[in-house]
């Protein structure tokens, strides 16, 4: 696109000309990572990005790659209450962070992609990427941190669930994972671990 090639050749004042990076992410969603760091941290631009291509939201800064509307914008908000799937099992993703600007996307494209596909749609299925990253563990993913995602063994629940117990916004990753992983087992649901080149997730 004409706004795309334009952008990735622009000079700083180009790239920070929201007129400009608009009409390049409305072409391109990709476009978003060629934008001023300003512009990549707003939130008109980053809807605009990943309504036009999902997997672009690992572009965006200023934590708009966990905001709600940008997650629902992209198609990987799952969390709906009010969402009607015909299967009552309930599914679960394991895979790799892939909501950062130097990780791979496969994880949101097949997240994406289980959204189309005729029977995979069915079944409401949690993407860990569309959820929250705190977590308990300085860490994150030290195997020999003592949290095991229960209220027992994480240190910072207690605080951090709605008033059902259920995971919320700032929840340690341990434990909305665990929590989704026993609602999928409680359904007779699944779970799909997503093997990329450099291991699975």
């Amino acid at each position: 696109s004409k706004s795309g090639r334009a952008l990735k050749y622009a000079g700083e004042t180009m790239k920070s000309d929201k007129q400009v990076v608009l009409a390049a992410v409305k072409q391109d969603g990709n476009n978003l990572k060629l934008a001023a760091n300003a512009l990549r941290e707003d939130k008109d631009v980053v809807l605009a990005a990943v309504r036009n291509t999902g997997v672009a939201l690992k572009f965006a800064l200023g934590n708009l790659n966990q905001d709600p509307d940008c997650l629902k914008a992209s198609g990987l908000w799952d969390e709906e209450e009010g969402d009607h799937y015909s299967r009552q099992e309930q599914a679960i993703l394991s895979v790799k962070f892939s909501l950062a600007e130097q990780s791979t996307p496969y994880a949101t494209q097949f997240a994406l992609a289980m959204k189309k596909d005729p029977y995979l749609k069915h079944f409401k299925t949690y993407n860990p990427n569309a959820w929250c990253k705190e977590s308990c563990d300085p860490e994150f993913t030290n195997i020999n941190y003592p949290c095991r995602g229960t209220l027992a063994t994480c240190t910072n629940q207690l605080v951090n669930t709605t008033a059902e117990g259920r995971p919320c916004a700032t929840s340690c990753w341990r434990f909305a994972f665990r929590f989704h992983q026993e609602l999928s087992k409680d359904t007779n649901g699944f779970m799909i671990q997503v093997q990329e080149s450099g291991g699975l997730g």
